[in-house]
């Protein structure tokens, strides 16, 4: 499995962006101890760089669950029926990642 480059990163921003109609300022991707990204109110989207290392639908998943935090601050079950309805498989990723 290839890591997954920058590029990678921006062509799923970009597709989430348009979807939520939010906006990303910026994309840092650095070391983080304890996440796997972030989305701060002033548009910077964090992204752990062992993320990368791993499959591209894990990146996306959690890219998509940072952006959804502009619309749904907390995890509670809008967050998870939008979820869904964005990718029915999140759970999936999320816990694949969990394990890691």
């Amino acid at each position: 499995m290839k890591e997954i480059t920058r590029e990678d990163v921006l062509k799923i921003c970009e597709k989430w962006q348009k979807e939520l109609k939010v906006n990303v300022k910026r994309i840092q991707i650095r070391e983080m101890k304890n996440k796997w990204g972030s989305y701060s109110s002033n548009g910077i989207l964090t992204l752990n760089k062992e993320l990368l290392k791993f499959p591209l639908e894990c990146v996306e998943y959690v890219v998509l669950h940072e952006l959804l935090h502009k619309i749904i601050p907390n995890h509670g079950r809008t967050f998870k029926t939008l979820l869904y309805a964005y990718m029915p498989e999140w759970e999936k990723f999320h816990e694949y990642l969990k394990n890691k």
